[in-house]
């Protein structure tokens, strides 16, 4: 099923922002929402953004309620989350699909952003946008995070060769598939769920924070005894924010899991929680490129629609 394209923004849109997860430093907030304001975008915050989350059901009503109101303001072209933390996975029961299908926009986000995504893509059959949250931007356009996240938002189809300058080649060879995934943790939580990770053809883009690389490999080798890993056509390791002097025996054990997948496989791909962290676009088709000691992802078709040709509700 061809997946619902949001209409591409223009300076003068305005952005939401709201709080799914945890509530953001208002600090970095100001800041983020200062950024988005000199790119040429209006920002309307959701009225309680810096509420702290109590995990309760009716909370979590409450917020999931927060992010419908937010979805179908007519004022707001696209949405971005506040911050990361915990807590966007216990909307996912409130959430209505219709409302996101009959309003398609763009929702950027990342770690704990990802459940949205991944429930987005299955249940509302709408793209979104993996990318930082408000909390992350600075007000500079020569702040890469801040310029890919502005060309995502804005280009239906960039040409760039996103990631070429830092991504690392491991498995060489070239793919073509849609986009998914995000953090790892919260890909695998889907597993079994009505909004499971499609990776059949799909190129698997993973990041991860903080965890050891035991937790790491465990998740993967779950990925891989659900049948998942078998089905992808290429692997995107984002920032793992691992220990890096074990970089290399985390390259061995991951390499030696995934060695008969014959895919192509991309390292230290720039996206996730550290910077710069890149906006690719999850449900797109993309074409991924691997050399033997670089590579890139570029856009395969368009993941917005152009202004003029906004798909009719």
């Amino acid at each position: 099923m061809t997946l619902l394209r949001p209409p591409a923004i223009v300076k003068g849109d305005t952005i939401g922002v709201v709080s799914p997860s945890y509530a953001p430093k208002s600090g970095w907030l100001q800041r983020g929402v200062r950024a988005l304001e000199r790119a040429g975008f209006p920002v309307v915050l959701d009225p309680e953004i810096d509420r702290p989350p109590r995990f309760t059901r009716a909370e979590d009503k409450r917020r999931a309620d927060s992010l419908m109101g937010m979805w179908v303001n007519p004022q707001v072209k696209a949405v971005i989350a506040s911050t990361g933390g915990y807590g966007a996975v216990r909307l996912l029961p409130h959430l209505d699909p219709s409302v996101f299908q009959n309003n398609p926009k763009s929702l950027v986000g990342y770690s704990d952003i990802t459940a949205l995504h991944l429930w987005l893509m299955r249940r509302a059959n709408l793209r979104s946008f993996h990318g930082p949250t408000v909390d992350d931007l600075i007000p500079s356009m020569r702040d890469p995070t801040m310029a890919s996240l502005i060309t995502a938002l804005t280009t239906p189809c960039p040409t760039a060769k996103i990631g070429r300058e830092l991504s690392r080649g491991v498995v060489a060879g070239r793919a073509t598939g849609r986009l998914v995934g995000g953090n790892l943790s919260l890909v695998q939580q889907t597993i079994g769920t009505s909004y499971q990770v499609d990776m059949d053809g799909a190129i698997l883009f993973i990041e991860e924070t903080r965890d050891p690389m035991s937790v790491v490999d465990e998740r993967l080798v779950h990925l891989r005894a659900a049948g998942l890993l078998e089905q992808v056509a290429g692997i995107v390791f984002g920032q793992l924010s691992l220990d890096r002097s074990e970089e290399d025996e985390f390259e061995d054990f991951l390499l030696d899991l995934i060695s008969d997948l014959d895919v192509p496989v991309l390292m230290d791909f720039p996206a996730g929680h550290e910077n710069p962290n890149l906006t690719i676009p999850f449900g797109t088709e993309i074409e991924l490129t691997v050399e033997e000691s670089r590579g890139w992802i570029t856009y395969r078709e368009d993941a917005l629609c152009p202004v003029a040709a906004a798909e009719p509700q």
